[in-house]
């Protein structure tokens, strides 16, 4: 909630604010909090020098529950009516009870819990004006409700400009318009006109006159001749808009003598009973207008004055007693401010509190404000305990204490804490509890134990503040709860054993001193999960096999429903895919005797050969809802890529339809053609036609399976992830010198790959280092990959099983496998899972470089990156087609040309000229700058303004043509000295992106005036710049925690204290101090003054950074001609040694996301789990998206295309869940080898960027 004020200060505030000058104070003194008081910055009037001190009057008639002595009644509603004698303006305060409740308790005198109202304001009504000045002088309405809960008293406080205006009152009372108007008269009038001027107070005398006879009709007045001598020459036809106004009319009538004749009738007013905004109200705020103004004229000026101005009562005592603050307790010596200009401490302001509160009062305010508005109890118990030192009061002296005694801290000791933990204060609010632990865990390491005391001290100050017991746990050091406990080993709260065993292992090995903490973490997380493995973990050292349940025994063979009768023979044929005498046969024997002893009690001795239900992964019917595609060994982003393809309708098409379409690979046909500036050959062109053929073949099973899920061809991801143009070739990996003494082994030939590891590290795996051994991966540094460009960073690896998802596939048979007591592995060194053990063997094949499909499958996903498969899959598919036309260069122009290329132009503005290069992309490639951005900003900076290397000049990007899908890549993996660093940065993401801002032109727009956009871009992005490099001077300094004002100003401290300890201890030890020097005392008064300055400078150039932002957000804010729509984000999960890929795509005949996870397809329910960041330690990230243009987005997509095939005899349950062990034709699996596999890490996808 927001911070609200008490009854006075809501009085003290209403005499104070003026709407005209609102917006150059830059906030509402009535309705906003008052910004928050800093000792460092200069001094800041509480209100603005030009704001009106109201002298507010009451209106007697327009007043509801005022007696006839003008004494506040005992009604339940009370309206006081009022206007300001110096400003005009009238105010309305609306006491009532709120509606729909009842009236409990309400506040003031007699309430000891609430002695005072404290408001809270609750909105605004009226509308906005068209223009600046519209704005200012337009009527407003405000409410607020008091906070208690027992109390139903509504506020509502109405503001009206003055019924005349400026220009009004001149024109009435302007002596050069007055002597012009009796000119005027003397034309119209003749001899009948006055020969003498009007006087200044003339026309608001008459016009007062003239009112006041309205109200009081009297028979013979009503009329008013334009040729009356008097109206004549003070009215003439000047001040029509300001009689009609007011509800006078003008007609024309004929006189007695047959002439026509030009007359005045007075208003009619309302009967007195009518309320609201009527005719009446009109006339008498009129009335005291212009009894304001014509007090406003000299006396000397006022002579013989038809009416006398009256006095009126003042309006504070009547709204003091309606608001229940009359006579609240005051502290003695102490007296009000009221509308003067001396202003009380900005402390009171912020406590919603005046300067003459007694002490309770004071402590009521402060009670009320912190429990309503929590963010900033902080500050709030600042300003008590100043005004407790200030005020010299023992009872807020004592309540400080008390409070402080309870963790309650100050603004200024939160701030310290922050910048303590390198967190910028004003950044708070969006910085995570995750962040401020993870950044006090990774000091601990480094510093002394007194060090680590004040950290704690530290990092208690904002559990504090945060009131976040998570951190106030971690600041003790106390483990009590599993959630401590899980946070402590840096794990989610559904981390498997085996993971929390692993971590445990981790957290002694790096910093044995913890190991008493681990074992209470280790045991809390055991007692509350009734893990009996992590208890002997505990007890012995080791994990034990626990028994195998029916649940395990269907896991392991990867068959989710128990209700469907299975095959014997398939059960039997996967088992026969394990090592005879391996751990990992003995358990899947284990899994295949309970699975038969349950099929047999629930279906009897069914033949092999019967039919049965097929399995369903989902419950959606089969031709609404796309099939799922298997993972056949690190193949998750591919098929993520897949998946994408099939939704783009005409490359659908075009690939069902290929053989129409199919090059000639005669040497005149490929003479000419040309794919990615490169002459495509005849066996480029025979392998490319394979992978299209087998991509036909795959999209028609999509379409037609009968099944939820259909598996991909081997030959397609062989073709799609290798670059050779002979897929049976052996890829050569980059590893393989690296690998030859790993003793790994190998699987049918593939070899068994850890982390990659760097070119030297040979040297590490010698005899010395234990088999199967992970040799600190975190201090390896992937150079040796192969760079696409030279200025191309590397993008995280295309899959790995390093990640939540992966390892929870994993996790059946993780947790079955069983250690080996005499060949236990080292600690790994990086976390887990861990990798299966089996038994030992006595001969173990050395690896070597696959020359298998499955192999070279592997080892290119460890060398692919994320966007080299998509353009591979482009150039396969250009490739394998014939072209439509010849672009730039002899480039080929096709279909995929069409879909997903634009053209970029270059503008390189050198010292010799302006030059220009063309070239086409199929994406663009952006970075988030290591922190949460939009996806505009990523874009806007590499299309931004940037030097060529060099110093050579300038160049920025624009796109020429732009692709009806548009792709972008996120760089997530980034090189920090040496080492790899992947950015879990958010990108926002809008469902609808204008891609105006990129362009040459656009429809509203020419090139010339999108250029002068970008330049007012540019220059504000350098000005930006510039302030957050002389911000980041002046908060650098060599103490972790201190800007450089706070560095000058502790010098300046203890330069003083250094002082007058020397001045104290003179007389004791003249002759210790004789060597020392002396410093002077001007220094410290030098420094003071110089981090006062410096602290001015900082706060201001925050101000303009968050001004400059805006404005830079704003600058193409019209621009939205050329809209693109959200389809599909390519989703990635993990770090810089792996990860899993997933897609969501949003279906737009459905209007619906779906997520696409290998074999699974799901609904995604809530659209904030696509595009809103993710709360976890290692949060999902976008590695890709692509926008489509709003006007083909239909046309070009469609994400469901089924027409499943119904036969008689459907696939039998394993047939579905288990093709990957059972596969035929080409694409089948080769069968595993015996192979030794202990100690066998997992294998890692690594690529290159």
């Amino acid at each position: 909630m927001a911070p609200g004020k008490t009854a006075p200060r809501l009085l003290q505030d209403l005499f104070t604010y003026d709407p005209r000058h609102e917006e150059r104070a830059g906030r509402n003194l009535l309705t906003s909090a008052p910004p928050q008081h800093d000792t460092k910055a200069p001094a800041v009037p509480a209100v603005p020098y030009r704001n009106c001190r109201h002298n507010l009057l009451v209106k007697q008639e327009q007043s509801l529950g005022l007696g006839p002595d003008g004494e506040i009644g005992r009604e339940s509603a009370y309206r006081i009516a009022s206007y300001c004698s110096k400003c005009r303006w009238h105010v309305d305060v609306l006491v009532q009870h709120q509606s729909g409740t009842a009236k409990i308790k309400s506040c003031g005198k007699g309430n000891q819990e609430y002695a005072l109202h404290h408001f809270l304001y609750h909105g605004e009504d009226g509308s906005n004006g068209s223009d600046r000045l519209e704005a200012q002088l337009r009527p407003r309405t405000y409410t607020f409700r008091c906070s208690a809960p027992e109390c139903s008293v509504e506020v509502r406080i109405s503001m009206k400009p003055p019924r005349f205006s400026e220009q009004d009152v001149d024109t009435l009372t302007n002596q050069a318009q007055l002597r012009r108007r009796l000119e005027v008269a003397k034309r119209i009038a003749g001899e009948r006109a006055d020969t003498v001027m009007a006087r200044r107070v003339d026309g608001p005398d008459y016009l007062n006159t003239y009112l006041q006879d309205s109200l009081n009709p009297t028979k013979g007045k009503a009329r008013i001749p334009l040729l009356n001598k008097k109206f004549l020459k003070t009215f003439g036809r000047d001040c029509d808009s300001i009689l009609k106004r007011l509800g006078f009319e003008n007609r024309q009538e004929e006189d007695d003598d047959g002439t026509l004749v030009e007359v005045w009738y007075l208003p009619k007013p309302e009967e007195p009973a009518t309320t609201g905004a009527t005719l009446r109200e009109t006339i008498e705020d009129a009335r005291y207008e212009l009894n304001s103004i014509i007090l406003d004229i000299p006396q000397s000026e006022r002579v013989n004055c038809r009416h006398q101005p009256f006095d009126s009562s003042p309006a504070r005592p009547y709204l003091e007693k309606a608001l229940a603050c009359a006579d609240y307790a005051k502290a003695q010596g102490r007296e009000t401010r009221n509308t003067n200009h001396e202003e009380d401490h900005p402390y009171y302001a912020s406590l919603g509190a005046v300067g003459d509160f007694d002490d309770a009062l004071i402590l009521f305010a402060f009670s009320r404000q912190s429990a309503l508005d929590i963010e900033n109890k902080s500050y709030y118990f600042e300003c008590l305990q100043d005004l407790a030192a200030g005020r010299k009061s023992e009872v807020l002296g004592m309540q400080v204490a008390m409070l402080a005694s309870k963790g309650v801290t100050t603004k200024r000791e939160a701030e310290r804490a922050y910048q303590y933990f390198g967190i910028d204060p004003a950044h708070a609010g969006v910085i995570s509890d995750d962040h401020i632990i993870g950044s006090f865990r990774s000091r601990l390491s480094d510093i002394s134990l007194i060090q680590a005391e004040e950290a704690r001290k530290q990092l208690r100050v904002l559990g504090d503040v945060r009131d976040n017991d998570r951190i106030r746990a971690e600041a003790s050091g106390s483990i009590e709860t599993y959630e401590q406990a899980m946070a402590w080993f840096e794990l989610e709260h559904d981390a498997a054993d085996d993971f929390v065993q692993t971590m445990y292992s981790l957290k002694t090995q790096d910093n044995p001193a913890e190991l008493e903490t681990a074992q209470k973490a280790l045991r809390v997380i055991a007692d509350h999960r009734q893990s009996e493995r992590l208890r002997n973990y505990l007890k012995f050292g080791t994990i034990s096999e626990p028994e195998m349940d029916l649940g395990d025994a269907y896991a392991a063979f990867n068959v989710a429903d128990r209700s469907v009768a299975l095959d014997p023979a398939v059960l039997e044929s996967v088992l026969s895919t394990y090592d005879i005498g391996s751990s990992e046969r003995e358990r899947m024997e284990r899994a295949c005797g309970l699975i038969q002893q349950d099929q047999s009690q629930r279906f009897g001795n069914q033949p092999s050969n019967s039919t049965m239900p097929v399995m369903r992964r989902n419950n959606y019917p089969l031709e609404t809802w796309p099939v799922g595609l298997r993972n056949i060994g690190n193949t998750c982003y591919l098929n993520s890529v897949l998946q994408f393809l099939f939704t783009i309708k005409p490359l659908r098409e075009l690939i069902l339809n290929c053989e129409y379409r199919m090059q000639d690979i005669s040497p005149e046909a490929l003479k000419d053609k040309k794919v990615g500036r490169i002459a495509v050959t005849a066996e480029r062109v025979v392998t490319a036609q394979k992978f299209v053929r087998e991509l036909r073949s795959l999209f028609e099973r999509m379409i037609t399976a009968s099944t939820d899920t259909v598996q991909p061809a081997i030959d397609i991801a062989s073709l799609a992830l290798c670059k050779s143009d002979n897929p049976e070739e052996s890829v050569q990996s980059p590893q393989a010198d690296a690998t030859k003494g790993t003793d790994l082994g190998t699987i049918d030939g593939a070899a068994v790959y850890g982390p990659m590891l760097p070119p030297s590290a040979e040297q590490f795996t010698s005899a010395d280092v234990p088999v199967g051994s992970l040799i600190n991966v975190d201090e390896t540094n992937p150079t040796d990959s192969d760079m696409k460009d030279g200025d191309a960073e590397p993008i995280t690896p295309a899959d790995s099983v390093m990640d939540d998802d992966t390892a929870a596939r994993d996790h059946d048979s993780t947790k079955q496998s069983k250690p080996n007591d005499s060949d236990m592995p080292a600690p790994p060194t990086r976390p887990p899972p861990v990798p299966p053990r089996a038994d030992p063997k006595p001969a173990i094949k050395p690896a070597v470089p696959s020359s298998t499909k499955i192999g070279r499958i592997e080892e290119s996903a460890r060398q692919q990156d994320a966007a080299e498969v998509m353009a591979n899959i482009f150039d396969l598919i250009r490739c394998a087609i014939t072209g439509d036309s010849i672009l730039r260069e002899g480039e080929q122009g096709d279909a995929i040309k069409d879909l997903f290329f634009g053209e970029v132009t270059t503008v390189m503005e050198k010292p010799g000229g302006t030059e220009k290069a063309h070239e086409f992309r199929d994406h663009f490639l952006v970075a988030t700058g290591r922190r949460d951005r939009s996806l505009y900003a990523t874009l806007d900076e590499d299309f931004g303004l940037s030097e060529i290397e060099g110093g050579g000049g300038s160049r920025y990007d624009y796109v020429e043509r732009p692709a009806p899908i548009q792709i972008i890549n996120v760089k997530r993996l980034q090189f920090e000295k040496g080492e790899a660093i992947y950015d879990r940065s958010h990108v926002g993401l809008e469902k609808v992106m204008y891609l105006d801002r990129y362009l040459a032109q656009t429809p509203t727009l020419s090139e010339d005036q999108l250029l002068e956009l970008r330049k007012t871009q540019w220059a504000k992005q350098k000005q930006l710049r510039e302030l957050e490099a002389k911000r980041t001077k002046l908060q650098t300094t060599g103490l972790e925690g201190m800007n450089l004002p706070e560095c000058l100003e502790a010098s300046s401290d203890y330069i003083n204290n250094l002082i007058t300890e020397r001045s104290e201890e003179q007389g004791h030890d003249a002759a210790a101090l004789i060597s020392l020097p002396t410093p002077p005392p001007e220094l410290s008064d030098a420094l003071q003054n110089s981090a006062v300055d410096l602290a001015t400078e900082l706060s201001g150039i925050d101000a303009q950074i968050s001004s400059l932002e805006s404005e830079i957000d704003n600058v193409f804010h019209d621009c939205n001609s050329v809209p693109y729509r959200l389809h599909a984000i390519f989703t990635h999960r993990g770090d810089v040694k792996g990860g899993h890929y997933w897609i969501y795509i949003y279906d737009f005949q459905s209007n619906e996301w779906r997520s696409y996870n290998d074999e699974s397809v799901e609904k995604v329910v809530d659209e904030g789990e696509v595009l809103n960041k993710e709360d976890k330690i290692r949060p999902k990230v976008s590695a890709g998206v692509v926008y489509v243009r709003a006007d083909l987005a239909e046309q070009y997509t469609q994400a469901v295309c089924r027409q499943p095939e119904r036969s008689d005899h459907q696939e039998t349950n394993l047939d579905i869940e288990m093709k990957d062990f059972l596969v035929d034709s080409d694409d089948e699996m080769p069968a595993l080898e015996p192979v030794d596999m202990t100690n066998i890490p997992v294998i890692e996808g690594v690529e290159k960027a």
